[in-house]
């Protein structure tokens, strides 16, 4: 079994005082605890961000990481060099004190040959709950200081094209920057700001409520959206296209537990307690009936070979995104079974 390509997520905070109400960890927001690198941690995150397979290191959190800064310019100062990294936030800050973070995060990661791109959540959900607005401020930060090494793109956690395309247009104008959108598919249009080109992704919102707004895909649209992004059917795992073949997704949450994204039900280690590095994931992925399963067979063919029950179909409608799945089929006694057969 091929394992190349991999991405690494680490979630440095569940610290966070924006509200969305969508939100699936705001129980953890007001008394959550913030990653801390113990010498051992220090030392697994360096170990798994300079491996050669590695094709991102992903850091945001079951929070808004801005909150933990101190942590996400520590893990950037891990970099041997020759690193990409992106910084999911809503950009809360102030915009002095915005500034300032991309000039840090600047001098970190050119120093060192890296690069960074800023994803900014541009969706309904969190911006009405922001009081300081990045997106505008962001890209004229861009276009002003020419930052070496940082990048920006924009992120909707559901599939209201319209609110979000509406918005950063406002939004921009507002900042005297003129920008046209360009669809590129279902999850992806492109900003386009003279010669200059930032991404937006769409993904689909997990536990949407009755009655959400039209356009929104469910399950299946989702996955075959993504199926035909990548042009390869959907496993679990890092997705590249083809012909190269897929990697791991990692996930180090801020305790410093570690997970494979999306089967969370099982836990691998703790950068703090043990050793841990690629080769030692990667026999997880080959050795576990269940892991190996969700990684070698569509997700699609799996859900095929359960009964469809009322439960199951309950369940899918539920969760809505293929990444939490996992998750909520592991409540109900029977399901996963099946699959670690399979």
């Amino acid at each position: 079994m091929v394992l190349q390509g991999h991405l690494l997520y680490i979630d440095i905070t569940q610290v966070c005082g924006i509200g969305c109400a969508f939100c699936m960890y705001a129980d953890k927001h007001k008394t959550g605890m913030s990653m801390e690198l113990s010498t051992l941690a220090r030392e697994n995150l360096a170990r798994l961000i300079n491996a050669p397979d590695v094709k991102r290191v992903s850091i945001s959190g079951e929070g808004e990481p801005l909150n933990n800064a101190k942590a996400f310019h520590e893990i950037l100062g891990l970099s041997e060099g020759g690193r990409r990294s992106e910084f999911i936030t809503s950009g809360f800050f102030p915009h002095d004190k915005m500034a300032a973070f991309y000039e840090t995060t600047d001098r970190i990661v050119s120093g060192k040959g890296d690069t960074c791109n800023i994803r900014l959540s541009a969706d309904s959900h969190h911006i009405e709950k922001v009081k300081w607005r990045a997106h505008g401020f962001s890209l004229d930060y861009m276009l002003r200081c020419r930052p070496f090494g940082l990048s920006f793109s924009f992120r909707s956690i559901d599939t209201d094209r319209d609110f979000t395309r509406r918005y950063l247009m406002n939004e921009l104008a507002s900042w005297g920057i003129e920008a046209r959108i360009e669809p590129c598919s279902i999850l992806e249009d492109e900003l386009v700001v003279g010669d200059e080109r930032y991404s937006i992704d769409y993904k689909n919102l997990v536990h949407p409520a009755l009655g959400a707004l039209p356009g929104y895909l469910d399950l299946e649209g989702y996955i075959e959206a993504i199926e035909s992004k990548i042009n390869k059917r959907f496993t679990f795992g890092s997705l590249n296209p083809p012909p190269q073949a897929n990697g791991m997704d990692v996930t180090v949450k801020p305790n410093g537990d570690v997970y494979l994204y999306g089967i969370e039900n099982q836990h691998l280690g703790n950068i703090h307690f043990d050793q841990i590095d690629w080769q030692w994931l990667a026999t997880h992925v080959r050795e576990n009936q269940l892991i190996h399963t969700l990684y070698t067979q569509p997700l699609t063919d799996l859900l095929a070979q359960l009964d469809n029950t009322d439960l199951l179909r309950a369940i899918v409608t539920k969760v809505n995104n293929p990444y939490w799945l996992i998750k909520e089929l592991s409540a109900h006694a029977g399901l996963l079974e099946q699959w670690e057969t399979a």
